[in-house]
């Protein structure tokens, strides 16, 4: 059983019986010492300590890759020459090291002279684009070794060399192939032991894409591979582009069943620029069909069943990879396998051109059983303290069995949930749980239990529905609520219901463009006498855009309706709210709307409604600031329509934090209530996890 966290207490001692630094006469050259295995090495002349560091992990590493234990002329010569070219890369181009054998090691002598580093730029010649954008090219290989974002950094000869190799490539980017690059130094230092360069650029002819011909595509993909070639045409010319476009047409073709496919290209370029004319030549070979699956037999039992279920749809059929690729998410997405892969092997041909096909599936099981602990803080629900147990393979059957219980401010939580990923062997998941509640905030406790069943289906990457039902039976105590504000203390729900998602968002989790819908409805049926019956909708939508690589936008909207109950027929927990994190955030939870007269307990309501649109800013990577406004409202009256919006709207206008976290991001958010109302607060501060839509 492995827990899903660790506390792990770390501490350490500085041992350093390699590296000694023996007393030294003042005025003395600096001596320093490396030992291995009985292998003396002395450094005279080294007094920079942060050099030190890094050239004694050098030489450690060279005399265990040498595998000497004894000072031999070759190993010593070795070292020096390491330890010249070490200095060299860090800015001390003038330095030397002489060596000499004094048993039981190795003397190495030492002058690093000055350290130099890049002074200022100047660029002759036609740059074509701007020294802004090369001068970060050319220093990039020297800022890269040092985790620089920007600077000059030291001169290192080898380093400027293939910056200027990088500006070169730059420039052919922009369709000059014959760009070339010189870089001529500053034979004086300067004071500071900076050295200024001359860069001088010559850019050449530019070259642009003409015609690009495309042949041998495939039946049925021809219009779809020449899109990808419409428009080159007058673009600078270069030849990755060309092996870019090459490599596009053949992954279409070997998404689309072609998985032999093969693209050649060919042009001619002249000294002078111009016009480039490119052919393309597809070999697309058999369409593959899959005539079997075979799993690794290191799969156990239980993951075997699931992964036939997933992928038995695949047999017979023209390899798609839109296809396998949702199979292959389904089979992830039971969280039973720490990694999976498929791999389309041919092993023959049929009788009518199609090549046969092996899909053959492997990866690596994760631990079925993990024990976890939660410890959260919700501006809603208080302090939390959890404690989940999971099995992703109960008893080898592929089954998950999950069990959480939870306690917070508002009491305690309780479940057990028993899935089948593969139900009769199909694509629908099954669901069974078992719950128990206490919740008791504000000025009543509720107590309920209930169990419900949820038959789940994805039919298409984003397209998935659901069906449920569920039973429950909960009590209610209050000594200060009326029995209008409560509605009833004792009740029984029978509930039935489907719900639908299109989610065209690049991450459920931690969204930055796309969309999703979803529709959700619920009817509750008088079946234990309880005399309560009603229906009950929620639709919801968010759009995400990006606007630049920093900026964002999004935008959400939710409608709630209950239909065929007035509200003080209603158990209060049955009714909809508005307010909080996840609605109007100027507002607490459930605060939006009107109150009980005796006490602070929210009433909820019939409808609720909420939008919203929120500009977000990156500062740092997973770090991002936001504004926002919100506006919503909350309906009392009994609605014959299934979408009813009440027009006494309320507003947030607020900022907030978004720490990116890999189950979603840590949300800090205040929202300023622009009009507040008598007994109202000017704002709310919310502190929870997750998008608020």
């Amino acid at each position: 059983m492995t827990p899903t966290f660790r506390t792990i207490l770390t501490f350490g001692i500085l041992i350093t019986p390699l590296l000694n630094t023996p007393a030294q006469e003042a005025g003395a050259p600096a001596t320093k010492v490396v030992r291995h295995k009985g292998l003396k090495v002395q450094v005279i002349g080294t007094d920079d300590e942060a050099d030190w560091l890094s050239l004694s992990e050098m030489i450690k590493n060279q005399l265990s890759l040498s595998g000497d234990v004894a000072p031999t002329e070759p190993l010593a010569d070795d070292l020096s020459f390491f330890t010249r070219q070490h200095l060299v890369s860090n800015g001390r181009p003038d330095a030397t090291v002489r060596w000499d054998l004094k048993p039981p090691g190795i003397v190495l002598t030492v002058d690093p002279g000055k350290r130099v580093t890049v002074g200022e730029i100047s660029w002759k010649g036609d740059t074509t684009l701007s020294t802004e954008e090369l001068e970060p090219l050319l220093l990039r290989p020297t800022n890269e070794r040092n985790n620089l974002l920007k600077g000059g950094g030291e001169w290192v000869e080898d380093e400027l060399q293939r910056g200027a190799g990088l500006v070169e490539r730059r420039l052919r980017a922009e369709g000059h192939l014959l760009a070339k690059a010189t870089i001529i130094p500053n034979e004086t230092l300067a004071e500071d032991g900076s050295r200024d360069l001359r860069v001088d650029v010559e850019p050449g002819p530019v070259f642009e894409f003409g015609d690009v011909s495309l042949s041998g595509a495939p039946p049925g993909l021809e219009s779809q591979l020449r899109l990808q070639t419409s428009d080159d045409r007058g673009r600078p010319f270069n030849e990755a582009r060309v092996q870019q476009l090459a490599d596009k047409l053949k992954s279409i073709c070997v998404e689309n069943g072609y998985l032999q496919a093969e693209v050649s290209s060919d042009y001619r370029l002249g000294t002078k620029g111009g016009t480039v004319d490119v052919e393309i030549v597809i070999t697309s070979g058999p369409r593959a069909r899959i005539s079997n699956v075979v799993i690794h037999p290191g799969f156990t039992n239980g993951a075997t069943r699931v992964l036939n279920a997933d992928f038995r749809d695949a047999v017979g059929t023209v390899y798609d990879a839109d296809a396998l690729d949702l199979m292959f998410r389904r089979a992830l997405s039971t969280d039973m396998f720490a990694r999976l892969d498929y791999e389309a092997v041919p092993i023959g041909a049929s009788e009518d051109g199609y090549s046969l096909t092996e899909l053959r599936l492997s990866g690596e099981q994760t631990k079925p059983q993990t024990l976890g602990f939660e410890v959260g803080f919700d501006t809603f629900l208080g302090a939390q303290l959890g404690m989940t147990y999971r099995d992703t393979n109960f008893r080898d059957t592929g089954n998950t069995l999950a069990s959480e219980l939870s306690w917070s401010v508002a009491g305690p939580l309780g479940f057990l949930r028993l899935t089948d990923p593969a139900l009769f062997n199909s694509h629908y998941a099954a669901t069974t749980q078992l719950s128990v509640e206490q919740f008791s905030l504000f000025d009543y406790t509720r107590y309920g239990s209930g169990l419900n069943f949820e038959l789940v289906r994805r039919v298409s990457d984003p397209f998935s529905f659901s069906l449920f039902i569920g039973a429950s039976a909960n009590t209610v105590d209050t000594d200060t609520l009326t029995t209008a504000e409560l509605g009833p203390s004792s009740y029984t729900l029978l509930s039935i219901g489907g719900s639908m998602t299109y989610d065209m968002r690049d991450s459920a989790v931690l969204p930055t463009k796309g969309y999703f819908l979803s529709g959700r409805i619920e009817n509750t049926l008088d079946t234990f006498g309880s005399g309560l019956t009603f229906s009950r909708t929620d639709l919801r939508a968010a759009w995400y855009h990006p606007i630049s690589k920093k900026w964002r936008f999004a935008a959400g909207m939710d409608l709630q309706t209950i239909m065929g109950a007035s509200v003080t027929d209603l158990p209060i927990d049955s009714r909809v709210f508005n307010g909080g994190p996840n609605s109007v955030r100027s507002f607490a939870q459930r605060e939006l709307g009107p109150f009980a007269t005796g006490g602070q307990t929210p009433l909820g309501g019939t409808s609720a409604f909420f939008a919203t649109a929120e500009f977000s800013y990156e500062i740092m990577t997973n770090l991002e600031f936001a504004v926002f406004t919100d506006f919503g409202s909350l309906g009392r009256s009994q609605n014959s329509a299934p979408i009813a919006i009440d027009s006494d709207f309320r507003q947030a206008i607020g900022a907030g934090l978004r720490y990116h976290l890999p189950f979603g991001p840590l949300r800090i958010d205040y929202g300023r209530n622009p009009s507040p109302r008598a007994g109202e607060d000017s704002g709310m501060l919310h502190i929870t996890v997750g998008f608020s839509f």
